[in-house]
């Protein structure tokens, strides 16, 4: 009895230890302070295993994680999902320790390095915050000559931007960090993208003490791996393959609905 007791448990780990290894696994990493398209979750907890179809983060919610995720599930894909500040998790890609990050701004540095997904996971507009009292006349980054304007750390703004050399450029770690500095006057201008800035204005309570300057590009993000990752490459040709589906099949209009 007790060699066919053995015999059993030894059958059901190894059949566990098989569908585990024919299952279709994406490994991502992304942050978690960029609402309303990837931020914590109210009373979240760690997820301790993969998010087969079907299910959900018990950390994460938001418009990217959504698409992410109802796109590899849409294709039987299970999402083994990280979460850091921004700058490990441009690290463990590099590192090899996931196949997959997002959302990602594409830019001349990036295009040498990373594959890039054909649809996109989110867009929005880059633009300049000021104060309500704040005149200037807008003709492009150029108006913004000899002023104090500050940046997210890690965030990329586009290469008009990054190739501007008359503003002075001040850095901030939070999106809220930000908006505190430039109401105390200690900057001039905040940029931004516009739909994750507007949201934590409205969180904040802080929408009417700012006004928007004409946006001057937008920030279309993508799902990115290394190029020197081949199964990279696969995946983010799934992901977009599953973005087509659920496009044509409804869920992705019920995603736009939910938060824009």
């Amino acid at each position: 009895m007790k060699t066919k007791h053995y015999f059993m448990i030894i059958m059901i780990l190894v059949s566990q230890s098989l569908a585990y290894a024919g299952e279709k696994i994406v490994h991502v990493a992304t942050l978690a302070d960029y609402p309303p398209f990837c931020f914590s979750k109210e009373n979240k907890q760690p997820d301790k295993k993969p998010i087969p179809p079907g299910s959900d983060s018990m950390e994460l919610q938001g418009y990217s994680w959504d698409v992410l995720r109802e796109s590899y599930h849409a294709m039987g894909y299970t999402i083994d999902l990280q979460i850091h500040p921004w700058n490990r998790v441009e690290m463990m890609l590099n590192k090899g320790k996931v196949d997959i990050i997002f959302p990602v701004v594409k830019n001349e540095n990036r295009n040498k390095v990373y594959s890039f997904a054909q649809e996109i996971v989110d867009m929005a507009k880059f633009l300049i915050y000021t104060r309500k009292d704040f005149e200037v006349q807008w003709t492009g980054m150029d108006s913004l000559k000899g002023l104090r304007i500050a940046f997210i750390r890690g965030w990329s703004y586009g290469d008009i931007f990054k190739n501007c050399k008359q503003i002075q450029k001040r850095p901030v770690d939070k999106i809220m960090q930000g908006f505190i500095m430039l109401d105390k006057k200690r900057i001039d201008g905040y940029v931004g993208y516009e739909i994750p800035y507007d949201y934590a204005l409205k969180q904040a309570n802080m929408v009417s003490k700012f006004k928007k300057l004409p946006s001057f590009g937008d920030s279309k993000e993508y799902l990115v791996g290394l190029k020197s990752n081949s199964k990279a490459k696969e995946l983010l040709n799934v992901f977009d393959t599953g973005k087509r589906k659920i496009v044509q099949n409804g869920i992705f209009d019920k995603i736009e609905q939910k938060w824009r």
